[in-house]
């Protein structure tokens, strides 16, 4: 029971909710155009109420729910169980550290015996997160007591994949560090992707949502209950320029006929869903799955790495490899992905980070937003239109945190940039 509900917890509440709509806002995927994404494309109401929910989530719910796991899957010699949940707290912490930066860490998780937990320095976050993917990999290594089946919503208790993704994660992790130490973060990371997916079907993926009202995708929720995004200017643009066939695929025409994309930092109020296009049928259901790692950002996580490394062919062959990954997952067929990758716009006989990251950023549409939102963050790219001003570096401390533990909470804004994007802590 433990850990089906960390992984639909984390699925849900975490990768699938406040904080990806935010990120997807200020990375303009999308535009928010009702409510208070509206006021977040608008620079008002970015404040200590946004990510609340899904800190009290994280540290009252699925985080804590892990530690118990781990206890008793020890206890009991079921180190599969602890393997994976280990997996999940690298992955629920990554998420932490990378939005809020300085999170508590050390002294966290402890209950009553401290309930005012020091924040720990994103570098020592970022180095206990490998040790965190280190011992998941020992773990799901070990003969196990008891393996999960059909508890486990995403692999079905197949630990060898479970194992990939505690590789793919540490690629990922890795991989941010390239503005810390550009040489040193690629090759850690292209060891890390060696030993990830072999194939997109061994992708961390999440799809076990249903049609009932409490089990939809939590997205398609958000369209039915709220509608506070549209397709943005900057997103539809960039696919146009591109001659990308997923935009078709990607994107809804409003009922008057035709796409219509929304400006950020200008759009009108459109909850009604007629100025403004939305996410098509095809992409957003109650049933969609929702990627939390996949093969092609192995890929691309390959390309760049390769390219730090002055290795241009072999980041050429990569990028390749990434965006066809990529168009297959996301449904463009065969000769469309052939036709894309021959424009020189796509495809120069040098990639560049720019092609790189773009394809990325387009890869990660709409239901990753939050990893984007890290590499914009990291690289600058895509270039961001929005009229008003930059996006925040980070997302504002919540008011649980500022109201219960403010002796502690770290004296920052959210124009300030995490560790790992301006080497500074605060």
């Amino acid at each position: 029971m433990l850990l089906t509900s960390i992984i639909t917890t984390t699925t849900f509440s975490v990768s699938g909710a406040d904080l990806a709509w935010y990120s997807s806002v200020f990375v303009e995927h999308t535009t928010g155009v009702h409510g208070q994404l509206e006021q977040g494309d608008k620079r008002t109401g970015i404040n200590a109420t946004i990510g609340n929910n899904v800190w009290n989530t994280l540290y009252a719910g699925v985080l804590a729910d892990i530690e118990v796991l781990i206890k008793q899957a020890d206890e009991k010699g079921n180190f599969h169980y602890s393997g994976i949940a280990k997996v999940m707290k690298a992955y629920n912490l990554g998420i932490a550290t990378d939005l809020w930066g300085r999170i508590p860490y050390s002294q966290a998780l402890k209950g009553s015996d401290n309930r005012a937990p020091q924040y720990d320095n994103q570098q020592d976050v970022y180095t206990a997160l490998q040790t965190i993917l280190d011992e998941a990999i020992a773990d799901l290594a070990k003969q196990s007591t008891a393996s999960p089946s059909g508890d486990d919503m995403i692999y079905g208790g197949d630990v060898s994949k479970w194992t990939k993704t505690a590789w793919a994660l540490k690629a990922r992790f890795y991989n941010r560090l390239s503005k810390v130490d550009p040489a040193g973060s690629a090759n850690s990371a292209l060891q890390a992707v060696a030993n990830a997916y072999a194939n997109a079907s061994e992708s961390c993926i999440f799809n076990s949502f249903t049609t009932a009202s409490t089990g939809e995708h939590p997205w398609y929720q958000e369209l039915n209950d709220r509608s506070h995004h549209a397709v943005s200017q900057t997103f539809g643009n960039l696919l146009t320029g591109l001659n990308d066939p997923r935009l078709a695929i990607f994107v809804a025409d409003i009922p008057a006929g035709g796409k219509s994309y929304a400006p950020n930092g200008a759009a009108q109020n459109d909850q009604s869903a007629l100025l403004y296009s939305r996410a098509s049928n095809g992409v957003l259901s109650a049933t969609s799955p929702l990627q939390l790692v996949t093969f092609d950002e192995m890929k691309f996580i390959e390309a760049e790495a390769q390219l730090r490394l002055g290795n241009q062919a072999a980041a050429n062959t990569a990028y390749s490899e990434a965006v066809t990954a990529t168009m297959t997952r996301q449904g463009v067929p065969t000769t469309d992905i052939t036709t894309y990758l021959a424009q020189a716009i796509v495809s120069p006989a040098n990639v560049t980070q720019n092609e790189i990251m773009t394809q990325k950023y387009i890869s990660f549409w709409l239901f990753q937003p939050i990893e984007a939102y890290n590499d914009y963050r990291r690289t600058g790219i895509p270039t961001l239109t929005n009229t008003v001003g930059p996006a925040p570096r980070r997302f504002p401390y919540p008011t649980s945190e500022l109201s219960n533990n403010a002796g502690n909470v770290p004296n920052t804004t959210v124009n300030a940039g995490v560790w790992w994007d301006d080497q500074t802590e605060d």
